[in-house]
């Protein structure tokens, strides 16, 4: 897309690379990077395979990278936008139910989620309760403070996005303008792999309304209020570990239902129907028998 559109159009994903496949282009832009900008020639690298910030480590020399070990490793954001002190993400979510055409409806609730430890300029990159916001890395950390209450959704480390939006309009951010900023980066993020997908439905056969998926975006604001796509979640988890994330978890999913056209399974009327259906076609018909029970039912038989 960066070829085809230009890449200030798609300036949204840090520069990053897979390993061990793109590691000759990675080297080279390091090795650029590391004349033009050598304090910020930060690298995250995140292990394939792998969730909830298993195996996530932060490079300063390149010589301390396995490049032998299949991984992701993109440019780390220096200057991200802090609230009291602490690094956060979005988790936005957003629900897919047709390619053809494109339908895409984002949940009007997700959470933001903190690093458990104050964000410093004196980099220390071992320190990954400053530098990550994964829950399940953060909540190990003793000073994490955990949601206990669900309308109380802007305490702790992990806030609701409606408490978020209302503490940076408190502050004069505009938010019309940053959500607009967040749409086009989704919106963009899924235009990406549109003809993939489109391309494996046609494939196996499939319906453009057969399936449905629920995405859970990973998005980093910087400190100029510029969106970064950090990764984007193909099963997010719906765990409730706290009463918050009860409330929002639950609310999306019976949204989403309801999007997708899922319906109560009620197999007493489902019968019917295939009864009343079968009797209509020919070589079928009606039969009256007894079960151990002694109560009549109807069986449609073929004959």
């Amino acid at each position: 897309m960066q070829e085809r559109f230009g890449k200030e159009q798609f300036d949204f994903i840090p520069d990053t690379y897979i390993l061990p496949q793109e590691f000759h282009d990675f080297h080279s832009h390091y090795q650029r990077l590391k004349q033009q900008e050598p304090k910020r020639n930060l690298w995250i690298v995140k292990p394939a395979n792998s969730s909830r910030g298993r195996g996530i480590h932060i490079i300063e020399d390149i010589n301390e990278l396995n490049v032998d070990d299949t991984s992701v490793i993109s440019r780390y954001i220096t200057n991200p936008l802090l609230i009291n002190g602490h690094k956060f993400d979005l988790r936005i979510y957003v629900v897919v139910t047709s390619y053809e055409p494109l339908r895409v409806y984002v949940f009007k609730e997700g959470l933001a989620r903190f690093a458990s430890e104050s964000y410093s300029t004196k980099f220390n990159k071992n320190n990954r309760y400053m530098h990550l916001t994964n829950y399940s890395i953060n909540k190990k950390n003793d000073k994490f403070v955990k949601n206990e209450d669900k309308e109380q959704d802007d305490v702790g480390f992990k806030w609701s996005l409606t408490a978020f939006c209302n503490h940076l309009e408190q502050v004069g951010i505009d938010m019309d303008l940053l959500w607009s900023r967040i749409y086009d980066v989704i919106l963009k993020t899924l235009a990406c792999g549109d003809n993939y997908v489109l391309q494996a439905m046609k494939k196996n056969g499939m319906y453009r309304s057969n399936c449905f998926e629920v995405f859970g975006f990973d998005i980093l604001l910087d400190s100029d209020l510029k969106p970064w796509l950090i990764e984007v979640n193909l099963s997010p988890s719906l765990s409730p570990d706290s009463p918050l994330d009860l409330v929002i978890k639950q609310n999306l999913l019976i949204d989403t239902f309801n999007l997708s056209g899922v319906r109560k399974f009620d197999r007493r009327k489902e019968s019917l129907n295939k009864l009343k259906y079968r009797a209509k076609v020919p070589g079928f018909h009606s039969a009256t028998v007894h079960n151990m029970g002694g109560k009549n039912k109807q069986y449609a038989n073929y004959n």
